[in-house]
């Protein structure tokens, strides 16, 4: 920010790096603007320039100074931070530039010497500036914090690949509610085991990054239980224990509807699948020839009630046979004209037909697709999905 207009002035702001700073770099940092510069310039200074500066080391500690009058003291600290032919400075005006935190930095002003100093009305004016911008430069740090720690979570709650398993082909599908950072609390994962595999889909309750934070916590018990028990509703009871022995599952009442079952090929083809359910949405059988069914499996939430009901069901499907596995926010999205409605459970199997016969892949692709369209912007709820195929065996 240009001090004037003249060209005889100038403006640097000075970072103090305190929040994350490198190991070994601890210098300070600026930022010069000038008149006659097209740009901001950037630069690390020595280790001297606190000293150099008159009223620098007191504006890094929080306290503001009164102009000062440039002393015959050596330049070579401050040579680098001046533009070029600026030449020794007259008058110099440094205000720190506070934050929640402390200081985040300080605001200098320089003029040359055949310039006025600051009057009391530019002074206020400076400190007032110096005041926002630490203010700015507070929320930049505090937003940049967070949007560290939201992708680090993001990461550990994204899709995991899925696994190749013999006989079978999967596909998952994913779209957080209104999120750019793409987390929610609708999962899905797919474990290997010794005859086949076993996979979940859930959808826990509430949005954003309080649902992720428990969806978190759900895989990380299912992955850890699975190596105790793998047969789905015993699995499912073991899981509801854990989530209730949580210290603060009573104050938070948080719970997730799941579906989880097994994965298990056969000799002459095609897969039989034992699924348990925990009051989540009933899966979708398409045959090769594009019939399409419901595989009627219900039981409670997990974590909602100390003594549950878990259903269980089986099916078994032949080469060419999909099952459809989605959370609520598929048959729930509103949209479409002339009217806001919902997607429906009718609309999913009719285009679940028409994808009969096609790779898992694309089916999940179609899917989407479809529900993005009929959206027709940003969602209010995850969405979820998982197509398991059965294939021939060779």
């Amino acid at each position: 920010m240009p001090e004037g207009n003249g060209p005889d002035r100038g403006a640097h702001y000075l970072r103090r790096r305190t929040h994350h700073p490198p190991p070994t770099d601890h210098r300070p940092h600026w930022l010069r603007y000038a008149d006659g510069e097209p740009a901001p310039v950037t630069g690390v200074g020595g280790g001297g320039l606190a000293g150099s500066v008159p009223g620098l080391a007191e504006a890094l500690d929080g306290v503001a100074t009164e102009p000062t009058p440039w002393l015959d003291a050596e330049l070579a600290d401050l040579t680098p931070l001046l533009p070029a032919g600026f030449g020794r400075p007259g008058t110099v005006l440094v205000n720190p530039m506070l934050s929640a935190g402390g200081p985040a930095g300080a605001l200098i002003l320089i003029r040359r010497p055949e310039r006025p100093g600051f009057d009391r009305r530019e002074i206020e004016l400076a400190r007032e500036f110096a005041a926002r911008a630490g203010a700015a430069l507070a929320a930049a740090e505090l937003y940049g914090e967070q949007t560290h720690l939201a992708r680090v979570l993001q990461q550990s709650l994204l899709p995991p690949e899925l696994p190749a398993v013999a006989g079978a082909s999967l596909a998952g599908g994913y779209r957080a509610a209104g999120d750019s950072l793409r987390i929610g609390g609708d999962f899905y994962e797919v474990f290997r085991t010794v005859d086949g595999a076993m996979f979940a889909l859930g959808d826990v309750c509430g949005k954003g990054v309080g649902a992720a934070v428990l969806t978190g916590r759900v895989r990380q018990s299912l992955r850890t239980l699975r190596l105790v028990e793998n047969r789905p509703r015993e699995l499912l009871e073991l899981l509801n224990r854990t989530m209730l022995d949580s210290p603060d599952a009573a104050r938070r009442a948080q719970f997730t509807t799941l579906l989880l079952g097994t994965l298990t090929g056969e000799p002459d083809g095609g897969l039989r699948i034992r699924f348990a359910g925990g009051g989540h949405p009933a899966p979708l059988v398409a045959r090769a020839d594009g019939t399409v069914s419901q595989v009627t499996v219900g039981g409670m939430p997990v974590g909602a009630l100390a003594a549950p009901r878990f259903v269980e069901a089986e099916v078994r499907l032949a080469p060419g046979d999909l099952l459809l596995a989605y959370t609520d926010g598929v048959t729930d999205a509103r949209g479409g004209p002339p009217d806001i409605r919902m997607f429906g459970e009718e609309r999913l199997r009719r285009a679940l037909a028409s994808a009969a016969g096609l790779p898992p892949a694309v089916v999940v692709e179609r899917l989407l697709q479809l529900v993005d369209e009929w959206l027709d912007g940003p969602g209010q709820d995850d969405i979820a999905m998982l197509v398991i195929g059965a294939t021939k065996r060779r």
